[in-house]
């Protein structure tokens, strides 16, 4: 017999027993009850009367109530059974999986998910219960995470939907924490979550962000979504930001996201911001194809007044081929009046 069957056969005779004595204590319980009525002989019980309705209660099993011992072992078993299932292929909607929810509704959320292997954790049951004791205790719950060496990525982010909530207190929070790859996954993922809704926030939590590659990619994904949604607002940090370089990648990300629904007005500013040519092109090259879907003949208009070079016949060639795919006649008619070769 290998390891494994030995430990099926273990847990299954632990719940074996387990389930006996719950049956036992309702069986002296309803025994008890029985005793305690007065004789009914003789007389039929009145429908929905307080005596009829003690007797029908003492027939009717209640719900067991588990041990802490009890509940983590029954927990154990349905994720190994869940385990198992998936790894033959099952449905994440496994049954077994959903009967744990009554089990985690008991409490001791500290104890089970400090029980659970990295396999049983890296579950939605153990996603769950870390969320539980997350809403009750952030910090330390985030303590155990940044301590646990099979710390998940998925683990973070479920203490970051609960520190999105106070952004103050993270910066806190952080500030106190060695600077390492978990503080900075902390941080990008909590960031991620605020930039939607609150881009200042995560403006200010981007600067204990490192290294400064990776600042400067966060807070670019910052202006590319806050642009889409408060222009005025993203344009106006991203014209007090006074660091050249960056204010360049700034509006160079706010162009492309812009070119969404303006891309004439995206080409403005980045005509009128971005002098590094790196930077331009890449992002010229982002307009065109948004541009081309929208309107192909003011995007080729556009693209047809850049410097000669790599760049313009890269923008020319994208312009034409998506055209031609969509509207030949004009396409041709446009190329043939253009002075330039393709």
């Amino acid at each position: 017999m290998n390891v494994l069957t030995k430990r099926r056969l273990l847990i299954a005779t632990v719940i074996a027993a387990i389930a006996c004595w719950q049956w036992y204590r309702f069986s002296v319980a309803r025994d008890n009850a029985e005793k305690a009525l007065p004789s009914l002989t003789g007389k039929a019980l009145v429908p929905n009367s307080p005596l009829t309705n003690v007797r029908l209660a003492t027939s009717i099993p209640q719900k067991p109530v588990w041990s802490r011992e009890e509940t983590l072992a029954l927990i154990h078993l349905k994720l190994h059974q869940w385990l198992e299932t998936q790894a033959s292929g099952g449905d994440d909607n496994d049954h077994s999986l959903a009967d744990l929810e009554a089990l985690l509704a008991e409490g001791h959320a500290v104890e089970i998910i400090k029980s659970l292997t990295p396999d049983e954790l890296n579950t939605p049951f153990g996603m769950e219960v870390l969320g539980q004791w997350s809403q009750a205790d952030l910090v330390t719950a985030t303590n155990w995470v940044a301590a646990n060496p099979q710390a998940m990525e998925d683990l973070t982010a479920v203490v970051a939907q609960d520190w999105a909530k106070t952004p103050g207190d993270l910066e806190d929070y952080t500030r106190q924490l060695p600077d390492s790859a978990w503080k900075q996954s902390l941080l990008l993922e909590t960031g991620s979550l605020l930039s939607a809704n609150n881009p200042e926030e995560a403006i200010t939590l981007a600067q204990q962000m490192s290294p400064p590659s990776a600042q400067a990619n966060f807070l670019q994904s910052v202006a590319g979504d806050w642009i889409s949604r408060d222009p005025r607002a993203a344009l106006d940090w991203i014209r007090n930001e006074p660091d050249p370089a960056l204010r360049e990648q700034l509006v160079a990300a706010a162009a492309k996201s812009y070119a969404l629904t303006d891309p004439e007005q995206a080409a403005a500013w980045l005509a009128s911001s971005v002098k590094t040519p790196q930077v331009a092109n890449e992002a010229a090259l982002n307009i065109v194809e948004t541009w081309s879907v929208t309107d192909p003949k003011a995007a080729a208009n556009w693209a047809s007044l850049f410097p000669n070079g790599e760049t313009k016949n890269s923008a020319l060639n994208l312009v034409s081929n998506r055209w031609l795919q969509t509207d030949p006649e004009s396409a041709a008619l446009w190329l043939q009046n253009f002075p330039g070769k393709l």
